[in-house]
């Protein structure tokens, strides 16, 4: 195959061609998200298959932690623009890695002593996710670049609504699946996962109906680009924001099912409804949100999902196993505020990024800076957790324990950080970002 082979000036693409394109992103995100739904790190399912090979619960994080490191690899991808010349290609054999080695792992690892099993496991999630993040920045400016830039809200509200829909079915077919597993059969549990990484596997294939525009085939960045990056005052503003905002989140994200499982002993499929509530509230308002954006701006938007987050981060530490309800109330509420994080947030980020060959380099700097923080935070929550570990209070029916003062602790990040937003552009000012360079 020739360099150029399947990619073409944007400019000289037909609504026909864009639109192909557009489905083919469609169908890999919905892939992806049934991926994700089963073998994602902080999911009940991989959670609980990490748990059953002997990870102690106060540990998980370490998962988040390996798979933030392996998000330094950005910087060889990006690096590698100018060799790289059939980028569709690469994008595409690298990222077919990534399900083949975590369907190879959770297969093999039940069989493994016992000692080896967690190192096996960790080995395992850094070089899957090491294959993921080789190819965000370049797969992250294809997806950009093809869409067009004034239905951007529009478009993501319909995606993301979209795949609410399909995370609906595959999390409750995993609840229901995963509650018949007896919680130490690491392989049946395995073989779940196994399952989910077919799906991966396909959300890969598919791209091959995807073409790329010149924009991005011709993608190049240089150590210059890379320092010319930050001097960009609206990327610069949107990393402040994203930094601040998320700061709660940073120590809250890898423990959620951890206090389900063992906290408030959900069963599996209790903690499926309780997703599943979440993503009806997302399915429903998530195309709405869109609309607000492209009236509002982000920033209005994202200050009053800051409220809604608030609550949620409050209902944890007052939930008990006799007030499981607040949990499914609690993520309820937030699939209102996620969808209004989504698609702002991506919409804002697709936009405040020049047009120019070095567009890569600006992905990977944001994932750079995400998963990094997402480490940092999972690194910090774990001795957080260990000094916590002691900590018991009774309040008339509430007993407070050890992850309730740690969600307690995130509910007062939450207050401070959602002003976070106030770094976002509003509308007239996502109307003038991100000139071409």
């Amino acid at each position: 195959m020739p360099p150029t082979a399947g990619w073409m000036p944007l400019r000289d693409a037909g609504r026909g061609t864009r639109r192909r394109s557009l489905e083919a992103f469609n169908w890999s995100a919905i892939l992806r998200s049934v991926f994700d739904t089963l073998c994602g790190g902080t999911t009940f399912v991989f959670v609980g298959f990490a748990l059953s090979l002997g990870i102690a619960r106060e540990k998980i994080g370490l998962i988040t932690l390996i798979t933030s490191l392996a998000c330094l690899l950005q910087i060889v991808a990006v690096m590698l623009l100018g060799v790289i010349e059939d980028k569709k290609r690469f994008i595409m054999r690298v990222a077919l890695a990534e399900p083949l080695i975590m369907m190879a792992a959770v297969l093999a690892l039940p069989f493994l002593p016992p000692w080896l099993r967690v190192l096996a496991l960790l080995t395992a999630v850094f070089a899957a996710a090491a294959c993921l993040q080789l190819t965000r920045p370049l797969l992250d400016n294809w997806v950009s670049c093809t869409i067009p830039a004034g239905v951007r809200g529009r478009y993501l509200g319909r995606r993301f609504q979209l795949l609410s829909g399909v995370t609906i079915v595959c999390t409750l077919a995993a609840g229901f699946i995963a509650e018949r597993i007896d919680k130490q059969d690491s392989f049946g549990l395995g073989c779940v996962l196994a399952a989910g990484g077919v799906f991966g596997f396909l959300s890969v294939l598919v791209l091959r109906h995807a073409t790329m525009p010149a924009l991005s085939a011709e993608a190049r960045a240089s150590w210059a680009d890379v320092r010319q990056i930050l001097h960009q005052r609206a990327f610069r503003r949107y990393l402040y924001a994203f930094a601040i905002y998320n700061l709660p989140f940073l120590f809250a994200c890898p423990y959620y099912q951890v206090f389900h499982l063992t906290v408030l002993h959900m069963p599996e499929s209790l903690i499926a409804t309780t997703m599943i509530g979440y993503l009806l509230t997302k399915l429903f308002v998530t195309r709405w949100c869109g609309r607000l954006h492209d009236r509002w701006g982000s920033r209005r938007l994202i200050l009053r999902a800051g409220a809604i987050y608030t609550v949620f981060f409050l209902m944890y530490p007052l939930a008990g196993t006799e007030r499981a309800w607040m949990i499914l109330v609690a993520w309820a509420l937030v699939g209102a505020a996620d969808a209004a994080w989504n698609v702002s947030v991506t919409a804002v980020l697709y936009g405040v990024i020049p047009e120019t060959r070095a567009r890569p380099a600006y992905f990977a700097f944001a994932s750079l800076l995400n998963s990094g923080l997402c480490g940092l935070g999972a690194l910090a929550a774990i001795p957080v957790l260990g000094f916590m570990s002691g900590w018991a209070w009774k309040l008339g029916p509430f007993r407070f324990g050890q992850f309730h003062f740690f969600y307690a602790m995130c509910t007062v990040l939450m207050i401070p950080a959602l002003f976070g937003a106030c770094y976002l552009p509003g509308r007239r000012g996502e109307e003038r970002q991100a000139p071409p360079a």
